[in-house]
């Protein structure tokens, strides 16, 4: 980012989360063989139609080992019910897309078809027919969405130049997207997934070119974004404050650790937020960090060592596998070779010439 940008970037991620998206935060990634869509194994999930959009083949994916959540993710999926109708149709809401996002969300560290997997065996647990195939359906419908984002963001200038944001072309990415999703879902899917999102990026755009018109004076500018403020809907002004206080409750926390707060007081503090619920799903996820975290640090040191131990080089690949198969499990494992070849690849382009 532009250090010379002068306007409030923290509230413009809190409230452009669409328009993140298109800029690649969410853009899917492969890691590992197999990883890409046509590599889908005969048992797997994503096959290629007649018109390449690549759709999910439903059968029997009750949960088994291959399909279970790696350690790090255990007990944190969402478990909020999807929603059905009185005849088993289902009903499109966000909390489909935030178990779709939840799963997705993985796909730098696994392959597609294991990710695909897994989230078509939840959403077997969850749903019986016609609910199933239509969340199926849907399923097949984002994910090919996402894989068309990167392409839209190749297309699209800059949404920064010399000056911060650029508002036309941040106005011209967002029309972009929401066209991009208008030819992939239908209406009610679009609306379920990403209408209140819209409305909040359509809001902080607003907002920018309130602020940034030199034609307003500071009394102008001040009327004019209350009056934004208020045109806003109630469920789309409770999304954006719950938005601010996470982030505030997580800059406070962080502070708090830095003057040396314990755990119990970064507890307290989320759950006076938060509430206790979120405040103990927050605290596991900071305790399954933190064994992550020992665990790579460890295995850094031990991967040090053997580039100092004299081995050839078949040997020390050797024991840097058996090394990893010690230290993380088969996911963990994609993901730290993953890191490991980063740090190769940034030393090779670092390296003087």
């Amino acid at each position: 980012m532009n250090n010379g940008c002068n306007m409030n970037r923290r509230n413009v991620f809190l409230l452009g989360a669409g328009l993140a998206v298109i800029t690649g935060t969410l853009i899917l990634t492969f890691a590992g063989p197999g990883a890409t869509p046509d590599a889908a194994s005969p048992a797997g999930n994503a096959q290629p139609d007649k018109t390449g959009t690549h759709r999910l083949v439903i059968g029997n994916a009750r949960q088994s080992p291959a399909t279970r959540l790696p350690q790090e993710l255990i007990g944190l999926e969402p478990k909020a019910p999807i929603a059905v109708d009185d005849d088993n149709h289902l009903i499109p809401d966000r909390r489909l897309r935030t178990l779709f996002d939840f799963h997705l969300a993985n796909l730098d560290r696994e392959p597609m078809d294991l990710v695909l997997s897994r989230l078509r065996a939840s959403l077997n647990d969850r749903l019986t027919e016609p609910a199933l195939s239509q969340a199926l359906d849907i399923l097949s419908q984002y994910v090919d969405y996402r894989l068309s984002l990167a392409e839209l963001d190749q297309s699209l200038p800059p949404e920064l130049d010399d000056q911060g944001f650029d508002i036309k072309a941040l106005r011209m990415r967002q029309q972009a997207l929401q066209s991009t999703r208008a030819e992939h879902f239908s209406a009610q899917a679009h609306e379920a997934f990403f209408g209140e999102e819209e409305q909040l990026d359509d809001y902080t755009l607003s907002k920018l070119e309130i602020e940034q018109n030199p034609a307003l004076t500071e009394p102008q500018k001040t009327r004019q974004l209350a009056q934004l403020e208020n045109a806003l809907p109630d469920t789309v002004q409770q999304t954006r404050t719950r938005g601010m206080i996470n982030a505030e409750v997580f800059e406070k926390a962080e502070t708090m650790r830095s003057k040396g707060a314990t755990d119990a007081d970064v507890f307290q503090l989320r759950a006076q937020n938060l509430g206790e619920t979120a405040a103990t799903n927050l605290a596991q996820l900071d305790q399954q960090q933190q064994q992550w975290q020992q665990r790579l640090d460890h295995y850094q040191r031990e991967k040090a060592g053997f580039a100092t131990a004299g081995l050839s080089e078949q040997d020390r690949v050797a024991a840097l596998r058996q090394l990893q198969q010690q230290l993380f499990s088969g996911p963990e494992q994609l993901r730290v070779r993953a890191l490991d070849a980063e740090v190769q690849r940034s030393q090779t382009v670092n390296r003087p010439e």
